[in-house]
């Protein structure tokens, strides 16, 4: 398999030098210590507390960030005699990991550009795992440091304006579509996953195996006007990859590198690429990140795109990623908690809606779930690959409504 990139360079010498500067400077102001550290954040920042990191997350007891052990040890045995598809449990308060727990099972595998299984294994906090469309997430993530680095003029740039050798396919209503509509799926072209990902009449599996990928995309109808109806499609959000990829003269994966995960210290991971085009990243499902890594990417929203004193992505674009632009209504909702789409997030309620929240969502189980009234990021990774993650045994939005809430004393 061509893996587009795996532990990727590091960060230029002068943004290290800062870095390490502005440590130094830290320490100088709050004293020796190996520990994350709270800042108080700038005027013009809310009143949650952002957090310096070091190499590694910060852990701490589940009564050093005021939570109740109890409900917690009730779901760590709940899941250690009952049948799940679960592969780990991450929940960080406060800028601290206070659990962290890990399953054996199956994970996706991807290197014949076929949608397989791995063999049976441990995880632990060192096993990048599929992420499945939590890749959606982190696209969008990517589509907005473009923006704020001006290789991309904003949201409503046309779609086609970066695809100029498909003219011929700007028809029907589809040449009014902007990056707005890609982002929130409201372009109105439908798409079919409703097939096993090894189905030839799965959209995704045709466009991942063709030889013109987005003209797969690009020659589907619209179907309904943009924004009059929400049709989620994987096909869309490869084509934000690859205008981040032409917009910034950088693949995906160098992109992601310099702006986003290196500067958070992700360095173990791998995108998988196209068939015929490895360079051009399966930008809605192909990559592989550890838990802990997750984490970090639900932490950096947490803080409105500040890491270590660096914004990463702008806090205007974090608040528009999160912002209910698509709703869903209760009698659609079912077991899900979902009330809503932004920019390849989710936003979801829980408590009977008192407490709002917003997730990255994957297939099989992967969730980064971010409720910031808590100051809380919980991260899932599974393997149930045949089923619905609401019609698992214990499904994930189960656990945090019986189990994790009931432990925040604040509540």
């Amino acid at each position: 398999m061509s893996i587009v990139a795996r532990k990727s360079r590091t960060r230029d010498n002068r943004s290290a030098l800062i870095s390490f500067l502005t440590l130094c400077l830290l320490a100088l102001l709050i004293g020796c210590g190996g520990g994350a550290q709270a800042v108080t954040p700038s005027p013009d920042q809310d009143a949650r507390v952002t957090v310096q990191f070091g190499d590694h997350w910060d852990e701490a007891s589940l009564a050093d960030v005021g939570m109740e052990a109890g409900p917690i040890d009730q779901l760590i045995d709940l899941l250690q005699t009952q049948e799940h598809d679960y592969h780990s449990l991450i929940v960080v308060k406060d800028g601290k990991l206070v659990v962290e727990e890990y399953w054996a099972g199956q994970d996706a595998d991807l290197s014949a550009y076929e949608f397989g299984l791995a063999d049976p294994m441990a995880f632990d906090r060192d096993t990048p795992h599929f992420q499945a469309s939590v890749t959606k997430s982190i696209t969008s993530i990517l589509v907005g440091i473009a923006i704020d680095e001006g290789f991309l003029q904003g949201v409503d740039e046309k779609m086609f304006a970066f695809f100029p050798e498909y003219a011929d396919l700007s028809t029907g209503g589809k040449e009014k579509l902007t990056l707005a509509h890609m982002l929130t799926m409201g372009t109105g072209i439908p798409w079919d996953e409703s097939y096993p990902y090894t189905d030839v009449r799965n959209d995704l599996n045709r466009m991942w195996h063709d030889t013109d990928p987005i003209r797969v995309v690009l020659e589907k109808p619209v179907v309904a006007a943009p924004t009059t109806r929400f049709l989620y499609n994987s096909g869309t959000t490869n084509l934000l990859g690859e205008i981040v990829r032409r917009g910034t003269g950088m693949s995906v994966v160098e992109f992601a590198e310099d702006n986003l995960f290196g500067p958070l210290g992700i360095s173990d991971y791998e995108w998988v690429g196209f068939e015929h085009d490895p360079d051009m990243a399966l930008a809605s499902s192909g990559l592989y990140l550890r838990p802990r890594d997750m984490a970090k990417i639900g932490q950096l929203y947490l803080q409105e795109g500040m890491w270590n004193g660096e914004q990463i992505v702008s806090r205007e674009w974090v608040q528009s990623s999160v912002k209910r632009w698509v709703s869903i209504p209760p009698s659609a909702r079912g077991s899900d908690h979902a009330s809503g789409y932004g920019y390849q997030w989710w936003l979801e309620e829980y408590d009977g809606g008192q407490i709002e929240a917003y997730s990255a969502r994957g297939h099989g189980l992967q969730f980064i779930v971010v409720l910031p009234d808590l100051n809380m990021v919980v991260v899932f990774t599974g393997g149930a690959w045949s089923t619905s993650p609401f019609q698992a045994p214990i499904r994930y939005n189960q656990i945090i409504e019986d189990y994790i809430l009931p432990a925040v004393k604040e509540l």
